[in-house]
């Protein structure tokens, strides 16, 4: 994360000098996806101040609609705890207690969660557009205008939008369904390739018609950009 985080910001760096505004879109699902869910939304809530120059983005994932759930209503939303829920948990220094009820346990997380992270968690957007792009964090649902999306088809569809090739008057860009390359196509670009499971951390640079790939092997290193044709 930090070595992509490094790569966006020197790119931010040479958008600005040829005049360019840089924006940074993050799809969501920054925790449970590995054993430091608290230090990962550390970096992010550190990054406009880090890199004031850039706008930076923050979309909601399933996982983030989740924990807040929880949070709300430890009975409903249990469920998160077995994709990645104890995980988080324990990066705030929070393990499972067998005897303890959900109410307890989400009342232990509340107060270890520190307010930044949950006023950031509370103010995600589910989608962001720009140009001839929307971003979201799942997909969009086919035939639905797109200020008429649900909240929870943007955080949650996967079949419904994959399986159904539709063009929603914008390119969709969207993680949450892991694939073994990008999937750059004219009516969406998936970028999620599995990071929390051995997989690449994905990035796409998007500029006058340009289309670059940047991605974090699962070893680490600094990403290489490649330009990518949509067909």
């Amino acid at each position: 994360m930090r070595a992509m985080v490094a790569a966006i910001a020197a790119r931010a760096q040479d958008d600005r000098a040829r005049g360019e505004v840089p924006v940074a879109v993050f799809l969501g699902d920054y925790i449970d996806r590995g054993d430091d869910s608290r230090a990962v939304l550390d970096l992010l809530c550190d990054l406009p101040q880090a890199e004031p120059t850039v706008r930076w983005v923050f979309l909601a994932g399933n996982h983030e609609a989740s924990v807040l759930g929880f949070l709300d209503d430890p009975q409903t939303h249990a469920p998160w705890l077995r994709f990645g829920g104890i995980e988080t948990m324990a990066s705030y220094g929070v393990p499972p207690a067998a005897a303890e009820t959900l109410r307890q346990s989400r009342d232990r997380l509340a107060q270890a969660l520190p307010d930044r992270h949950l006023d950031f968690l509370r103010g995600l957007r589910h989608s962001y557009e720009s140009g001839d792009y929307v971003f979201v964090h799942a997909g969009l649902r086919p035939g639905v205008p797109l200020a008429q999306q649900r909240a929870e088809d943007l955080l949650w569809i996967r079949d419904e939008f994959l399986g159904r090739p539709c063009w929603h008057g914008k390119c969709v860009v969207h993680g949450h369904t892991i694939e073994p390359e990008p999937a750059v196509l004219e009516w969406r670009m998936g970028i999620d390739t599995g990071a929390y499971a051995g997989g690449a951390l994905t990035c796409l640079a998007l500029r006058s018609g340009l289309r670059e790939l940047a991605a974090v092997p699962p070893q680490g290193g600094p990403p290489d950009w490649r330009l990518v044709a949509v067909p």
